[in-house]
């Protein structure tokens, strides 16, 4: 048994932190994710003798804190934020008011999503993995995924438009446009 206690430590200490990035990003709140982490691997011990079936157990765990991510993004709809977005300013004091109501607005955007195409959005975009990737863990088909990104990019675009004008362009600073670049506009 003892030996059994060690190895699930170690799998707890190899993996907590991703997952629980990965939480926080999609629910926006670390003492939540913190929280359903520790369910997840609550309900894992309580499989022990069940985890020789699992085949990849990273793979397992993830699916399983993004599940109950999206069941907590959808109970507690319009309770939730995604963590503060930090944009640099590039020193450029003209831009501060607008980056804090472009910052707002993406949140805005971000929280009008579905749970399930927010989460695969922020699977996508803040924590950089593949469409497949993204299926894999969730037990999607790619079709799936590409269709909810789909889905989530053009809200975004919709919601964004105003600040993809020229003038807003001439305001604002590069890394702001880098941003919206990576987030926004491409796959």
């Amino acid at each position: 048994m003892a030996e059994l206690t060690n190895s699930f430590e170690d799998m707890y200490k190899a993996h907590y932190k991703q997952l629980r990035n990965a939480s926080e990003n999609i629910i926006g709140d670390h003492e939540a994710a913190h929280d359903l982490v520790q369910e997840v691997f609550i309900k894992l011990w309580g499989k022990r003798d069940e985890l020789h079936v699992i085949l990849n157990l990273k793979a397992y765990l993830f699916k399983s804190v993004i599940n109950a991510s999206i069941t907590y993004l959808e109970s507690n709809k319009g309770k939730v934020r995604l963590g503060e977005l930090k944009i640099e300013s590039g020193g450029r004091t003209d831009s501060g008011l607008l980056t804090k109501e472009l910052e707002s607005k993406i949140q805005s955007a971000l929280n009008s999503l579905p749970a399930k195409c927010k989460a695969i959005f922020i699977l996508s975009r803040f924590e950089n993995l593949k469409n497949k990737e993204i299926a894999d863990c969730l037990g999607l088909s790619l079709k799936t995924v590409e269709n909810q990104m789909g889905i989530a990019l053009k809200k975004m675009r919709d919601d964004l438009r105003p600040y993809f004008q020229k003038e807003f362009f001439s305001l604002i600073f590069f890394s702001l446009i880098s941003f919206l670049i990576k987030f926004i506009i491409f796959f």
